[in-house]
């Protein structure tokens, strides 16, 4: 059984683009200069990290939906493998 195909016709200018683009993003994602040592810091960086925004991070996590992130005095903290790994296993998906 064959697979269905996408096809997509882009102008150069369009491609280019969208390849800059994603080249930026996995430049943010390997740089890591919030938290090198694997640690992300902040509901900022924990949601830029999995693409939502900070007041769905701390949604999840009052919620206990999101127990890979833990508490630092005040602050958010969360190691980016168990981030990965949450998101793996399904992520915030409503219960």
């Amino acid at each position: 059984m064959n697979a269905p195909t996408l096809e997509l016709q882009l102008s150069d200018e369009l491609l280019e683009a969208v390849a800059r683009r994603v080249a930026e993003l996995l430049a943010e994602r390997q740089a890591a200069p919030n938290g090198a040592d694997g640690w992300l810091r902040g509901a900022d960086a924990i949601g830029g990290y999995i693409g939502c925004p900070r007041s769905r991070v701390y949604a999840l996590t009052s919620s206990g939906r999101m127990a890979c992130v833990q508490r630092d005095g005040s602050a958010l903290i969360a190691r980016r493998h168990d981030l990965d790994a949450w998101l793996a296993n399904g992520g915030g998906k409503r219960p």
